[in-house]
């Protein structure tokens, strides 16, 4: 009985799982905590060279996802997210070829923003901009190719320093 239900679990996750993202075929991992909850899935596809993942999820103990992240190639390639245990995002960015490429932005605890930072090739490139936690900006630069042009600084009051 419980081979059975395992085996139509897998066909499950199979069935359900070929729509992800629009790719078909993808071949889920699945890993589980004592609990039962999801620890991970890497869904993988065939490729002329083997075997390749495409996306990894990951999860807290208590069943909130904590990253998902996205390959081509075996390399990151395309959007990165993760979440504090609380439902939270925490981080988001964008990878292209192995390389940051666009914009990261990170968020504290609390929703509040703590930066948000363009990359082009993996090099700062146009604005970048820090916070407080208490929402006030602490500082924005202009990056031009990974070289700094201007920057400004303001206290946790909002005086430009």
């Amino acid at each position: 009985m419980k081979q059975t239900l395992l085996i139509i679990t897998a066909l499950m996750l199979i069935v359900g799982c070929s729509e992800v993202e629009g790719k078909q075929d993808l071949i889920p991992v699945v890993e589980t905590y004592d609990n039962g909850n999801i620890k991970n899935i890497a869904y993988h596809k065939k490729s002329r060279t083997g075997i390749e993942k495409i996306k990894y999820e990951e999860y807290y103990k208590n069943g909130q996802k904590e990253s998902e992240e996205t390959y081509k190639d075996g390399k990151p390639d395309g959007k990165w997210t993760y979440w504090y245990e609380n439902g939270q995002k925490w981080q988001e960015g964008t990878y292209k070829d192995d390389k940051e490429d666009g914009l990261f932005t990170e968020w504290y605890e609390n929703g509040q923003k703590i930066r948000e930072v363009t990359y082009k090739n993996e090099k700062k490139d146009g604005l970048s901009t820090y916070w407080y936690e208490n929402g006030q900006k602490m500082w924005e630069h202009t990056f031009k190719d990974g070289e700094e042009i201007e920057a400004t600084y303001w206290d946790e009051d909002g005086n430009e320093r």
